[in-house]
Order: C-alpha cells, then structure tokens, then sequence
C-alpha cells in the first residue's frame, strides 16, 4: 500500500476533494500507522496553537536593526572593494597590452635592471667605506654602533608583535555588533 500519499495528505494539509477525503478516512480506519500519524500530527497542532508566545528581550529590535544596516554596509563596501579591484586589474592589463605592443615595456624592463644593478654596486660601495672606516676606529666604536643597531632592530620587532597582538586582542566596542 502505498503510504506517502496519505502521509503527505496528512501532513502538508491540501485543499482535499470530497472524493479525495472519503479515501483518506478510509485508509485512516484501516492502516494504524497512518492513523497513527494523524493523531499525533492534530495532537502537535493543538500543542503549537496552546504554546505561550515568547517575548523577545529588551532592545532586540534596536539590536536587530543595527545588525541588518551593518550587515549592508558591509555588502555595500564589499561591493567597493570589488569594483575597485577590477578597474585596477583593467587598467592594469590596458597599460601592459600598450606596453607591450608599442615596444616601450622592454625599455621599462631595461631601466628597471640598470637601475636595481646601480643600486646593488652602491649599497656594496656605501658598506665597503662603512667597513673600512669601523676597521680603523678603536674596539669600542663599532661595539657600541652594534649594541645600538641590535637595540634597534628588538624595538622595531617588540613594536611590530605588540601592534598584532593589539589588534588580535581589540574588544569589540559598545555600538560594534559581532557578525560570526
């Protein structure tokens, strides 16, 4: 016997011909488990209509409304964010087409390495005189310059991993809303 039918009948509650009602009383009279089923279904739905609404908690809707116009101003910066993105990616990939078919690209490329070989033979010339000169002073000169350099370099490290801790740690402010 064919169960789903009348299980649906049951459950989704359709507008039922008179043909289609005398069929279901029947089957109810006849199959427990389908009667079964109604009983519980009609017994749940009076439960449903006796249930004590809930009232929402103080400021809920101020809540909810703060987090419905914070959730779209997110989409709308997202959205920003996006449009921005492709312009560049556009704008970005005309200039290189025009680059590279008006010949200037491998100018550029050309300039780039002139320029980054300039700079690496001039920082090797700076600390070569750097090296020379710290050679020629007493012991405690260049120790000194060591201890300040290496003092330096922890402070720049020490502020760095306090500033990520710091913005792992940011609470949330008072008119911020979670959105997780």
């Amino acid at each position: 016997m064919n169960h789903k039918q009348f299980e649906s009948w049951i459950l989704d509650e359709p507008k039922l011909s008179d043909s289609q009602k005398m069929v279901l009383q029947g089957h109810l009279a006849a199959c427990p488990k389908c009667k079964q089923l109604d009983t519980g279904w009609q017994a749940s739905k009076e439960l449903m209509k006796q249930a004590a609404t809930k009232a929402p908690e103080p400021g809920f809707s101020m809540r909810w409304q703060a987090f419905a116009e914070k959730k779209c101003q997110m989409k709308i910066v997202r959205r920003q964010r996006i449009s921005i993105l492709i312009a560049l990616l556009a704008v970005f990939a005309l200039s290189l087409t025009y680059m590279v078919a008006s010949g200037s690209f491998l100018h550029m490329l050309a300039d780039i390495f002139s320029s980054a070989t300039s700079l690496v033979i001039g920082l090797t010339k700076g600390l070569s005189s750097i090296g020379y000169w710290l050679n020629h002073q007493s012991f405690v000169i260049p120790l000194t310059i060591g201890f300040i350099f290496f003092g330096l370099i922890n402070a720049f490290i020490l502020v760095g991993l306090f500033t990520v801790w710091n913005i792992k740690q940011r609470k949330l402010q008072t008119d911020e809303i979670k959105t997780d």
